[in-house]
């Protein structure tokens, strides 16, 4: 045999005894359960009758009519896109885990009096309610109650992005009158 042989074979042999050692040594690696993602709100959109919004001090509310959406108060069609939009938004907002500690000072997390709050009127189904508070102290998430549970959990912070588009669109609508 000559040199070079040689030194390709034992090369290729070094590199399966290193690549085997590496396989039988390297620490196996553990899968992530994921948890089974809840959604925040319970309801069906087709059968969402009446929207109640509190956002940054204004309060909107607005029916399902048999020709569209409008405001309760000024009668105004809201764009039927934009409660479209909101409700599926809404629909896949996930609940993102329990806060522990909780105590009664609901006020530490902006939940009383609460920074924002939804409540849906779901035809069959009653009332459903997110009460929104302060941001979490990385700002991704907001501390919430749900249908006015003691529990406080955390949600995306996304949702207050979806409320105001709605707001917004429904005083563009009630502007042009």
């Amino acid at each position: 045999m000559s040199a070079e042989v040689r030194r390709v074979v034992i090369l290729g042999v070094l590199a399966c005894l290193l690549g085997g050692y590496t396989y039988v040594t390297t620490p196996e690696k553990k899968t992530l359960e994921r948890k089974t993602e809840k959604a925040v709100l319970d309801f069906t959109l087709e059968r969402v009758t009446r929207i109640a919004l509190l956002f940054e001090g204004q309060r909107i509310e607005c029916q399902r009519a048999t020709d569209g959406w409008k405001q309760t108060a000024t009668g105004i069609h809201i764009p039927p896109d934009a409660i479209e939009d909101f409700l599926t938004n809404l629909k896949k907002l996930i609940n993102l885990g329990a806060v522990e500690g909780i105590g009664t000072q609901l006020s530490e997390y902006g939940l009383q009096p609460p920074t924002a709050q939804i409540t849906l009127q779901v035809e069959g189904e009653g009332t459903r309610t997110l009460t929104l508070g302060k941001h979490n102290p990385v700002q991704t998430s907001l501390y919430a109650q749900i249908n006015e549970s003691p529990e406080v959990v955390l949600v995306g912070a996304v949702v207050l992005w979806d409320m105001r588009k709605l707001v917004t669109k429904a005083n563009n609508a009630t502007a042009a009158g």
